[in-house]
């Protein structure tokens, strides 16, 4: 890892860190740059605006997870899976991502992204990742429409998760969340339109 490549990540981490304890409005340059270790020109050097910073979080988001998801995917594609382990799988998934403060930063970057359409394309990125990985995982568990199912699962996952942290429920409810939801995909002759 080069030089440049270590401190972009520390700039990332911070400004995770950040969001994840105090919000998106306690991500300074100051503040970055205090828990980054770095000065203050090193991080315009590395990062312009807050919005690339922001795109810089969601891309390291989608990469991290698209790894954790491929995984499954690819064990699900090649019948080593059945619908009660891919389940364990998830649920191993959700217990190791956690809800601590980098988490709940992740829901902060989708409130940003919200706010400021310039982020768009970096959420798009991240939902486009999780369906296509839905897709490969319910076309192996034999949803016959995938390809219409798979958003909605996402989108399951996502607020499951998002209700999860803002109970402080267990992982095992969003297991037992999406087991339902594609028992009930794997149920029906045609999956929704």
């Amino acid at each position: 890892m080069s030089q440049a490549e270590s401190t972009r990540e520390r700039i990332i981490r911070a400004v995770v860190q950040i969001m994840g304890a105090d919000g998106a409005a306690a991500v300074t340059n100051r503040r970055i740059a205090a828990e980054a270790g770095i000065s203050l020109g090193t991080l315009t050097y590395h990062f312009s605006t807050q919005s690339d910073l922001v795109e810089a979080g969601m891309a390291a988001f989608v990469a991290a997870e698209t790894v954790k998801f491929t995984q499954m995917a690819d064990r699900v594609a090649a019948g080593e899976v059945d619908l009660a382990q891919a389940g364990e799988i998830l649920g191993a998934i959700v217990t190791d991502t956690g809800f601590g403060g980098d988490h709940i930063a992740w829901f902060e970057l989708f409130v940003q992204a919200a706010r400021n359409p310039s982020l768009h394309a970096a959420t798009t990125e991240f939902f486009d990742t999780y369906d296509r990985l839905a897709v490969s995982i319910l076309r192996a568990l034999g949803v016959v429409d995938a390809e219409s199912a798979a958003p909605l699962a996402v989108a399951t996952l996502v607020g499951l998760q998002l209700r999860r942290l803002a109970q402080g429920g267990s992982p095992d409810q969003v297991v037992e969340g999406m087991a339902g939801l594609i028992g009930a995909f794997t149920a029906r002759p045609n999956s929704p339109a």
